[in-house]
């Protein structure tokens, strides 16, 4: 775990209110801390899958931009922030991305609007977001 990063991510997160958003991609960046998403699955796949995946969603043209919804900043010492919600921002159809996150096990895939849109997403895109949800 990059504790440089770790600690410039948990201030910039604390900077912001509620609910905490942070790019995708500025999540996984340093981020070895396998309780960071996906904590209850019973084989985690690892941060690196994880990574990969949404790094290989974020390419598609379907895709606009994809964010970590942060449930705690500062879990634990040495711990990086945890999500269990990420939005996808695009035209991606649900059942694609259900495809796509098939190997990382999301509880949920579908329409964010059951998960609540956060205001600082439906500002700044027009495009449909979709939610992954792990429990």
């Amino acid at each position: 775990m990059d504790t440089t990063k770790l600690k410039n991510l948990v201030e910039q997160l604390c900077a912001q209110p509620a609910p905490q958003l942070v790019p995708i991609a500025t999540f996984f960046d340093g981020n070895d801390d396998l309780g960071s998403i996906g904590c209850n699955l019973m084989d985690h796949p690892g941060i690196d899958a994880f990574r990969e995946a949404f790094a290989r969603i974020a390419r598609r043209r379907d895709v606009e931009a994809i964010y970590a919804r942060i449930s705690e900043v500062d879990p634990d010492d040495d711990c990086w922030p945890f999500t269990d919600t990420v939005f996808v921002v695009g035209t991606i159809h649900a059942d694609e991305l259900a495809a796509e996150l098939s190997a990382l096990e999301p509880d949920e895939v579908g329409s964010a609007k059951d998960f609540g849109i956060p205001d600082a997403l439906a500002r700044k895109y027009i495009a449909p977001i979709l939610v992954a949800w792990w429990d």
